[in-house]
């Protein structure tokens, strides 16, 4: 029998590559991706979801980071508080892994006498689908200081962990919309159709009146540049997405729209090539706006 566990579930973040939405919602295999992870936890002693108001679900604590938006660590040092650290494992998941609680079992079984274990997968490791002490947790945190803006890399630096192999791809996350798409084919069974102009709406989509806005983004990207005649390839829906929160954070968000009405007439006509120039000079741009080094003072 296994040791008894909590579990965090980190379910804020910006969402930035999928457009601002709240990530948590987003529905894969018919179900929201934060309700897929809880699922997987009946048989933790406590568990809590960090994240805003729009996450909270019926019987499960909640609580947010101070202030909010401050990444991962901030995020699961927030967590820690609020269980009363009776179970001496903690089992720590991102909400956009919908299956990484299958995981669980092997890495609870890995953790022997180390600090913990992670799930790893082409040498990468995922330290939100992890199994940590506690105690060593508490200590990481102790070291870091201010956890606000720290990388979980950093935190888990000095801690003895396992590393459990992936073949089973448990570890895939939801941060693209390339990505839901795959986790949704995936989760149900079937093949994911491929990348391509099609005027055919998910039925899966356009059905399901809690699926995110902004899911069926790529239909809409593929049925609006066939009818105006725009090359589908030189459209990349992640790039733009990121762009546009740059945008958004470094100048202001009316400037979106602009910045990239602007910059799709400078694209207009161009190669794959001259797009992505011009998306990067629009992106160090804004940087430098953000910076002051605009050249109006």
């Amino acid at each position: 029998m296994s040791a008894p566990f909590d579990a965090v579930v980190l379910a804020g973040g910006g969402a930035t590559r999928l457009g601002g939405v709240v990530k948590a919602d987003v529905e894969v295999g018919g179900r929201a991706l934060l309700d897929h992870v809880l699922a997987g936890l009946a048989s933790a002693s406590a568990v809590v979801v960090v994240g805003p108001p729009a996450v909270a679900r019926p019987g499960v604590a909640r609580v947010l980071e101070d202030p909010p938006g401050g990444g991962p660590v901030a995020g699961l040092a927030a967590g820690l508080a609020h269980l009363d650290g009776s179970a001496p494992l903690v089992v720590v998941l991102a909400c956009d892994i919908p299956r990484g609680a299958a995981a669980i079992p092997v890495l609870l079984s890995a953790v022997a006498e180390s600090d913990g274990a992670r799930l790893v997968a082409d040498g990468r490791p995922q330290h939100l689908v992890a199994v940590y002490r506690r105690d060593a947790l508490d200590a990481a945190l102790a070291r870091l200081g201010d956890p606000t803006g720290a990388s979980m890399r950093a935190l888990v630096a000095g801690l003895d962990l396992v590393d459990v192999p992936d073949p089973d791809d448990l570890g895939a996350d939801a941060d693209t919309w390339s990505d839901v798409r795959r986790l949704d084919a995936s989760l149900r069974g079937t093949i994911e159709p491929p990348d391509g102009p099609s005027t055919r709406r998910s039925t899966t989509m356009s059905q399901d009146p809690r699926r995110a806005p902004g899911a069926d983004l790529p239909q809409w990207v593929d049925r609006l540049t066939t009818e105006i005649g725009v090359d589908r390839s030189l459209v990349d829906v992640d790039r733009i997405l990121e762009l546009a929160s740059d945008v958004a954070h470094q100048v202001a968000r009316p400037a979106v729209p602009v910045t990239l009405f602007v910059a799709g007439l400078a694209s207009a006509g161009g190669s794959p090539e001259d797009v992505e120039r011009i998306l990067r000079i629009v992106e160090q741009h804004a940087q430098q706006w953000a910076s002051g080094l605009d050249g109006s003072a």
